[in-house]
């Protein structure tokens, strides 16, 4: 009968050690299924990272060539807009060379070839879309002149002389116009 009695406490030990090896296999199948399911995730998400970065690569590509192309049709503008000046430009120089190969011959006719000048570069200024500021006579306007003196007049704040023209493209300002600004006259014994 001793025997019986080591056995049954051996019986249960064992039970509970193969009870407690079933629930480790079955919590290791637990954890090997989802450490499966993990790593589908991770190599899903690692695939989708591969494809956001080749989407971002391709995009930063894009616009480098978008940006090189910008500054190449910027540049091509510029230049373009430069020889354009220079082609107004150059029969204002033709024009005065004549007046220089002729000043010998009749100096009297030299202001005469420059007025003709004069006028032929207005139009050119004109043609490129430059027109003056308003002059003598106008209100006076910060934005457009520029006060380089005073002067009496018969009313405030009104352009009695330009020094110095002012030009505009479009709206512009190019330069201002360097003017006198008239004055009210005070009457009596103001200050």
């Amino acid at each position: 009968m001793a025997k019986e009695q080591t056995s049954k406490p051996e019986n249960d030990l064992n039970a509970r050690v193969e009870a407690e090896e079933r629930e480790v296999a079955r919590e290791a199948e637990k954890v090997a299924a989802e450490l499966e399911r993990a790593e589908g995730e991770l190599a899903k998400a690692r695939k989708e990272i591969e494809i956001l970065k080749d989407k971002y690569m391709r995009l930063l590509a894009d616009f480098d060539n978008y940006r090189k192309r910008m500054q190449a049709e910027v540049e091509s503008a510029r230049r373009d807009g430069e020889i354009k000046a220079i082609r107004a430009l150059l029969p204002v120089l033709d024009d005065l060379e004549r007046a220089l190969e002729h000043a010998g011959a009749k100096p009297e006719t030299i202001a005469e070839g420059v007025r003709a000048v004069h006028q032929g570069f207005q139009r050119i200024l004109s043609g490129l879309g430059v027109e003056p500021v308003p002059g003598e006579g106008e209100p006076f306007n910060p934005s457009v002149h520029e006060a380089v003196g005073i002067v009496e007049g018969e009313e405030d704040e009104k352009v009695a002389e330009v020094y110095q023209k002012g030009y505009r493209y479009g709206e512009q300002l190019i330069r201002p116009a360097r003017v006198a600004v008239t004055k009210k006259k005070e009457v009596g014994g103001g200050k």
